[in-house]
């Protein structure tokens, strides 16, 4: 071997260590709160709805809309309380017109009930509400499964945990998760000077740096760190170190040694070992002298002895390697700000935190806008930064570029956007098959800011319930379950009438009324009523549904697709 004799590029030298490391395949489970920096080993779907009722997103009054139409602060009406409702508590009469209930933000709107008049809007008087402005059907109400649906993809494998997602597994009730074992680090120190640092510092000795700078990084990059100590400047010494590593690490790593001269005891340590020497010596400054290896099926790097240029050589070749072998994406480099593509607007008098989902896209980064409501655990998970509209501005206007500040030191960027309607069997497909290679982000949207994604380029594939150019058609069963004859049938389909049908926003809520017994019948698509373990009903019709996906997704979604035929 020719030392120095062949410098190889940064990139290519990564490229060789990467092909090189094994993923590792054993998992264990951990309880949530002794997840964080943990890789997930497997996709996590929600297991129920957020919220899981209906609830009031201010305190006032649960009302039927319709009866606050002739309100004004000229001409007031007046209902009668029936109650207070508080958080917490589950209401169980039926609202009726002329009447009002009292009730805290968060708490379950009442059978019957279809908007929440705010406080401040009203009085109290002698048993009755005062209402001095009229709302409309809908209002001031969260739906249930509006933050999060059943269903929905709350972390993906290959994820670092992070306290968001901490959060939102509290919030499904998942309070155990399976990871992926740490990979095993070997580490050893290299140099007749070293001495460790709890000895007594001698004339022409010096501590051993790099042994715990490196040990901390093994730990910070998700792998668990096997400490061999130190070897002596001799093939001896080297060669019993390397054979420690072998027989209790996944990889084995080493400072020092590794420049002209002392690397002729790493190389005959390594050749006696029948080690394929896969480069040797890199086009960098600090980190030249990077010795990358492979000893049986297991990697050996050598970093150089410098402190600085142990720290930045571990950075460009050991911790990719690392996450390799945690099933971890690729990550890239994040933006310090963005050049908005729409209009953002403010809260007046407030100043705004705007969250935001963040896309590389190309060389460039593309976003999408997240609810920025308090109770929304969905914001939470799905969030990368914000950036700020101060208290005194209405709006920041598209090309104006805006400062962002990101929730994670390591932020793990989408490399896919899926935007629009919600459907947790197109979702799974698409994620099952593209999930290895892509970190996948579903925004939910109406058609309108489904179809301003598609337009701006932000979203790389979209579900729509009305046809757009270059989608391809699918239709989804919609069925009925429960007995229509016996009284009230709900569901969030709008096309469809009737003098006891009630319009919901949500089909998770039609459905889970109809499930707490809230209403005799449910209109829903079939595979929704499936997700729920509904298995009595009949098929009333279909309801068709329009997928887009970008030019370099489109045939592998056509042919996901294909195997959705009984939707």
């Amino acid at each position: 071997m020719h030392i120095f004799k062949k410098l190889i590029p940064v990139e290519e030298a990564q490229r060789i260590l990467i092909s090189y490391a094994r993923e590792v395949k054993e998992c264990e489970e951990v309880d949530i709160d002794n997840a964080l920096g943990r890789v997930v080993a497997e996709d996590i779907y929600a297991g129920i709805d957020i919220p899981s009722f209906d609830r009031a997103t201010r305190d006032g009054y649960a009302v039927i809309a319709e009866d606050t139409y002739a309100a004004s602060e000229r001409t007031p009406i007046k209902l009668q309380l029936r109650g207070y409702i508080k958080t917490g508590s589950y209401p169980k009469n039926i609202l009726t017109h002329g009447e009002a209930f009292r009730i805290d933000t968060g708490a379950s709107l009442p059978r019957g009930a279809n908007a929440i008049v705010p406080i401040e809007y009203t009085s109290e008087e002698n048993g009755y509400v005062i209402i001095f402005r009229r709302v409309s059907p809908w209002a001031n109400i969260q739906w249930a499964g509006a933050d999060i649906a059943r269903g929905e993809i709350i972390v993906q494998r290959g994820t670092i945990i992070t306290p968001r997602h901490i959060g939102a597994l509290a919030g499904i009730g998942y309070p155990r998760i399976k990871v992926r074992r740490k990979p095993k680090v070997a580490v050893f120190s290299i140099g007749d000077e070293l001495i460790s640092v709890d000895s007594k510092l001698t004339p022409g000795k010096i501590y051993d740096i790099n042994i715990h700078t490196l040990t901390s990084l093994i730990r910070k990059s998700g792998g668990e760190p096997v400490v061999l100590g130190i070897a002596k400047d001799s093939t001896e010494s080297i060669l019993k170190k390397l054979k420690e590593g072998l027989e209790v690490a996944d990889i084995i790593i080493s400072s020092g040694g590794s420049s002209v001269g002392q690397s002729d005891f790493i190389r005959a340590a390594v050749e006696e070992l029948g080690a394929e020497i896969l480069f040797h010596g890199v086009m960098s400054k600090p980190g030249k002298p990077v010795l990358g290896s492979r000893i049986g099926d297991k990697l050996y790097i050598g970093l150089p002895g410098n402190p600085a240029s142990a720290i930045l050589s571990f950075i460009l070749y050991v911790k990719p390697v690392i996450s390799k072998m945690l099933g971890i994406k690729p990550t890239h480099r994040t933006p310090g700000g963005l050049v908005l593509k729409r209009r953002e607007y403010g809260v007046k008098g407030r100043r705004l935190y705007k969250t935001i989902a963040i896309k590389r896209r190309n060389s460039d980064y593309v976003y999408e806008s997240l609810p920025a409501s308090s109770e929304s655990i969905s914001t939470l998970s799905k969030a990368d930064a914000y950036f700020i509209i101060p208290e005194d501005t209405e709006f920041i206007d598209s090309g104006i570029a805006v400062n962002l500040s990101f929730f994670d030191a390591q932020p793990q960027l989408a490399g896919i956007f899926i935007v629009g309607e919600y459907s947790p069997s197109i979702l799974r497909s698409i994620i099952s098959i593209i999930g290895d290679k892509y970190l996948v982000r579903y925004i939910r949207r109406d058609y309108e800011a489904t179809l301003l994604a598609v337009e701006e380029e932000v979203a790389d594939i979209a579900i729509f319930t009305k046809e757009v150019k270059n989608s391809i058609r699918l239709t989804r069963k919609i069925a009925l379950a429960g007995d229509a004859s016996r009284g009230d049938i709900v569901t969030a389909m709008r096309n469809i009438e009737g003098e006891r049908i009630i319009v919901v926003g949500s089909h998770q809520s039609a459905i889970l009324r109809y499930l707490n017994g809230l209403a005799e019948a449910v209109i829903a698509p079939k595979e929704l009523l499936d997700l729920y373990g509904v298995e009595e009903y009949r098929i009333i019709g279909q309801e068709p549904l329009y997928i887009y996906a970008s030019r370099d997704l489109s045939e592998i979604i056509r042919n996901v697709l294909k195997n959705l035929s009984n939707l």
